[in-house]
């Protein structure tokens, strides 16, 4: 089973017992109700009764998700911009990162559900709204408050429209059941809609050439008393605008190049939990004394470590000197052709780590790019590769901006926006920008794109100015 899946259900199977808990509360709510009803000469349905239950219970569940197994790390901030949840999903293009907002709307189905068959007036739309929005308000404070998680407006967006999703199904088949067919027709408009935009975003993406990249600009970081100092040329000129392929693992490949890089190490998988485990785009092998081999999907990286090497040796973080010759003779023991551009460097000899890199190297319609790194032991042996060397062909040409718009873009905060939470909270008077290559990123299809990468240096923080730091702009024309 997927690992977020696997999480979902266990964190589920944790809310069973305040979910009865949940049931009870509204078994004992049920007794003074039923005694309401019979002053009245009347009974209380049991329809109605049925749907008290089930909503007791949902809130127990719902409130076990929203405020139990919180971990310690998790974000205790506000955050304010809405929509970005969709736009991060749309970025990494992955089950997991599209799970967050898609279960935050399920979460409140029941809600919206439930609500009209145990309380009438909430057949009303003007009742069900503001309370699934107030609900989702009150947990979305109090997660803050408590320091149990983030308060997102993306949530309350969410929840909102999983509460009125559910009342529109709940009225829909109401409506039906009562063959009021008229009525019906426009209880089905929101669901509808909501499954064409969904059906609209995957189609979008189907139909788009390339794929798209996880940390590609979403929005703008604060440049508002920002002076920008360049200090590189930059053409007006676009930069060459090729775009090269190397065909993205599948799980099934993925496997298969698990089984024999393994195999050649004398060591054989157990496709069986713990020993391997599958994410979004990665799959983990380990059986936790021999071996372990994270593979990436996207861009087919990997990380080996021989757990078979004593420990001591491993953890000492010490190791000896090594040739080019040599190490390219023991990654070749281990089925790992190193490409002839990648240039062999030794990062740190006396910790035993050396690499062999390639900085979007082009020849013959074949680029190569990225890093191979090793760890070696007192002893000259081999026992950790984190291998992202990635050698793609040519697959056809696009418009790429220039040097000159990307800093455009830059100088607008138009980059990358895994760096824009940073920016903003350094806040610098005054960003020089010291550098400007063009780079190639693998997107989510498999395809490596160009982007150009710019090297800045700011007066933020005390002795970090010569250092710098890098963001991408993407290079697509459009992008």
């Amino acid at each position: 089973m997927h690992e977020f899946i696997q999480m979902i259900v266990s964190v589920f199977r944790r809310a069973v017992p305040f979910a009865l808990m949940g049931l009870a509360l509204g078994t004992v709510l049920l007794i003074p109700l039923n005694g309401i009803s019979k002053r009245k000469g009347t009974r209380l349905p049991r329809g109605q009764a049925a749907a008290i239950l089930l909503l007791t219970c949902y809130l127990g569940g719902l409130a076990a998700l929203t405020f139990l197994d919180r971990e310690g790390w998790m974000r205790t901030d506000i955050q304010f911009r809405p929509l970005l949840a969709f736009r991060e999903a749309w970025n990494a293009a992955s089950l997991q990162k599209w799970l967050n907002p898609l279960l935050n709307i399920a979460m409140f189905l029941p809600l919206g559900l439930l609500l009209p068959l145990a309380v009438k007036p909430f057949r009303r739309w003007y009742w069900t709204l503001p309370a699934g929005a107030g609900a989702s308000l009150i947990i979305e404070a109090l997660q803050y408050l408590l320091g149990s998680g983030q308060a997102d407006v993306d949530d309350l967006i969410c929840n909102t429209l999983g509460a009125m999703l559910g009342w529109c199904l709940c009225m829909l088949a109401v409506c039906l059941l009562k063959k009021e067919r008229r009525r019906a027709g426009a209880y089905a408009i929101l669901p509808i809609l909501s499954v064409l935009a969904l059906f609209g975003v995957w189609l979008a993406y189907a139909l788009q050439p390339y794929g798209n990249l996880e940390y590609a600009p979403i929005y703008p970081a604060d440049v508002s008393g920002v002076e920008w100092v360049r200090e590189c040329a930059l053409s007006e000129e676009p930069g060459p605008s090729g775009v090269y392929w190397s065909e993205p693992f599948t799980r099934e490949r993925a496997d298969a190049f698990a089984v024999e890089f393994l195999g050649r190490q004398g060591t054989e998988i157990s496709f069986d939990d713990p020993d391997v485990s599958y994410y979004d785009n990665l799959a983990v092998y380990s059986d936790h004394h021999t071996y372990s081999l994270w593979v990436n999907y996207t861009d087919r990286s990997y990380r080996y470590a021989d757990y078979r090497v004593d420990s001591s040796l491993r953890y000492r973080d010490t190791g000896r000197t090594i040739t080019e010759s040599a190490l390219r003779a023991a990654l070749e023991a281990l089925g790992i052709d190193v490409p002839d551009a990648a240039l062999f460097s030794a990062e740190d000899e006396t910790r035993g780590v050396y690499a062999f890199r390639a900085e979007c190297a082009v020849e013959n319609d074949t680029l190569t790019t990225g890093e191979l790194t090793c760890r070696i032991t007192e002893d000259v042996t081999l026992y950790e590769v984190t291998n992202s060397l990635s050698v793609s062909t040519l697959r056809g040409e696009a418009a790429v901006i220039s040097p000159a718009e990307a800093y455009r873009r830059l100088c607008a905060g138009r980059f990358s926006w895994r760096d824009v939470p940073a920016f903003n909270s350094r806040k610098p008077t005054q960003a020089r920008v010291t550098g400007c290559t063009l780079e190639y990123m693998a997107d989510s299809k498999g395809f490596w794109q160009p982007v150009y990468t710019f090297t800045i240096t700011d007066n933020a923080e005390a002795g970090t100015a010569d250092a710098g730091w890098n963001t991408f702009v993407p290079a697509l024309g459009g992008s």
